[in-house]
């Protein structure tokens, strides 16, 4: 067996720098605010540049910034320490099924990697390659067991141990990299004794050591001559990705709040990506300043790896039902799915990418209401303007027609409402119709068809968006809205202007309508 380790230094701080990727390569400190009642804020980490400034951890925040002007400070959260150590686990995830976690490190197996790349070194160097996209700077080190490629990771940036050849891989390495750090006591002994690497501990008796130095010693002496019996623990992936932030200031606006959301998604698709997926749906969570929460889903029509078109959808749900408050933090969690190649059909046009297109659905519903956005239902009535909604999924692509019965229609398309007309009567029949946008001489009139049903409803008039005795039906005498069915006729005219119409005549209330005309 093979196992790498993939080992994060100074983790809190690279955690602390996947939300401010601007700051990368300036002086950086990370602070941490006491628990006393001073409530002071020291460094706890620092970057190299804060470093070679002259920052050290145990400064307060004040002393920091005198020492290195442009020096920026950032809090410590638990939050992003959190995502940082969930990023190293998916990146983990990109090279194995199965990990093995424990505090800023990842084990997994590598021996069936050799068919990817040639060499492990190659292995190692993909892995760092693969880190930088979930915003992390790690050490990589592959050995056979799994304690001494921790080792490894303490001393050098990458690291490969032959098989077999532990002990002379760690002989020059110093001491203090076998713990994180040395117990205090054994470090005293050895610096008496004067051993200062690995290869001069693994020289000394076992018996001796343990006799000495207890279980620790006999432990550490068993490292340096890398006989190591940790047992690898591998756990499966979990079911979810999750990024959170806690904010400095609560944000009441949306625009700032779309800035943080853009940051979350990033890193979220950043870590999905590792592990060849994409994301399906997500979850929103904002705490608000009076220390409520504010949970909403949002689902997608596919899989997507794009933030534009989460971000738009988040942005479109706030703006049709803000916060009760300012959010004070924030927590996303997204369902992995893998994306599905389809295969392109030669018959038939590319369609439009089903997360824009659920985008394009949303934005439409923020502007004319979910309730009037979907797909065309038929009723279940004679009234030939009556259509319902059904709510808009996207499914397979009809299949084209393969046979063709001989049959031809012509299209209506139908004014809503329909335009309320005059028309004159002439001895055949219709011989003119007069609108507000429409003119003309009837040239040839097919009629009357008459229909009437939904006596037996009572029901306000929904079918027309105009006034209410527009030729829906009979009124009620109650004064109300309410109607008895309707009763009409219809007429299909030719008129002067080349057109073909569609009339109707309410002959509840002798009026005539334009409903429409044929193409």
């Amino acid at each position: 067996m093979r196992i790498a380790c993939v080992f994060v230094p100074q983790i809190a701080l690279q955690a602390a720098l996947r939300r401010f990727p601007e700051l990368r390569g300036k002086p950086v400190a990370l602070v941490k605010t006491s628990e006393s009642r001073t409530k002071i804020a020291k460094v706890v980490m620092i970057s190299a540049e804060a470093r070679r400034a002259g920052v050290r951890p145990g400064l307060t925040a004040a002393q920091a910034a005198a020492a290195c002007p442009g020096l920026a400070l950032l809090p410590m959260a638990d939050a992003d320490l959190e995502a940082a150590d969930a990023a190293l686990a998916d990146l983990g995830f990109a090279f194995a099924p199965r990990i093995d976690r424990e505090s800023a490190r990842v084990f997994f197996e590598v021996g069936d990697l050799s068919q990817l790349y040639p060499s492990e070194l190659a292995v190692t160097q993909a892995i760092q390659s693969r880190a930088v996209r979930v915003g992390l700077g790690v050490r990589v080190a592959i050995a056979a067991r799994k304690g001494v490629a921790r080792i490894v990771t303490r001393a050098a940036e990458r690291g490969v141990v032959p098989t077999g050849g532990e002990a002379r891989f760690l002989a020059p390495l110093p001491l203090r990299v076998l713990g994180e750090p040395l117990p205090p006591e054994i470090s005293e002994v050895f610096a008496r004794w004067g051993i200062a690497t690995i290869g001069a501990l693994a020289k000394l008796s076992a018996a001796d050591i343990g006799l000495r130095l207890g279980a620790c010693g006999a432990h550490l002496h068993r490292l340096g001559r890398g006989d190591d019996d940790e047992p690898f623990l591998p756990v499966l992936p979990a079911d979810a990705v999750e990024e959170s932030v806690d904010l400095d200031d609560a944000i009441a606006e949306l625009e700032p709040l779309s800035f943080v959301l853009r940051g979350l998604f990033d890193r979220i698709l950043a870590r999905l990506a590792c592990r060849s997926l994409a994301c399906a749906a997500i979850t929103l969570r904002f705490q608000l300043d009076s220390r409520a929460f504010d949970v909403r889903e949002v689902n997608l029509a596919a899989p997507t790896r794009e933030t534009a078109p989460l971000l738009q959808l988040v942005r479109l749900d706030l703006m049709r039902r803000p916060p009760d408050g300012p959010v004070t933090a924030v927590l996303i969690v997204a369902r992995p799915a893998r994306v599905r190649a389809a295969q392109m059909d030669f018959l038939r046009p590319a369609g439009p990418a089903p997360d824009r297109l659920a985008a394009t659905i949303a934005r439409l519903g923020a502007l004319c209401g979910p309730e009037n956005v979907g797909a065309p239902r038929a009723e279940d009535t004679w009234r030939e303007e009556a259509v319902g909604i059904n709510p808009f999924a996207l499914g397979e692509p009809a299949s084209p027609a393969t046979g063709d019965d001989g049959t031809r229609s012509l299209t209506i398309r139908r004014y809503r409402p329909p335009e309320e007309i005059e028309v004159i009567w002439g001895p055949d029949g219709p011989a003119a119709l007069r609108g507000k946008e429409t003119t003309a001489r009837i040239l040839v009139a097919a009629g009357p068809y008459r229909l009437s049903s939904e006596w037996w409803r009572r029901e306000p008039n929904a079918d027309y968006e105009g006034p209410r005795d527009d030729g829906g039906g009979a009124s009620a005498r109650d004064g109300t809205n309410a109607v008895f069915g309707f009763s009409r006729d219809y007429w299909d005219v030719h008129a002067s202007d080349g057109a073909l119409y569609r009339l109707h005549h309410d002959r509840h209330h002798d009026r005539w309508y334009l409903d429409g005309y044929y193409d």
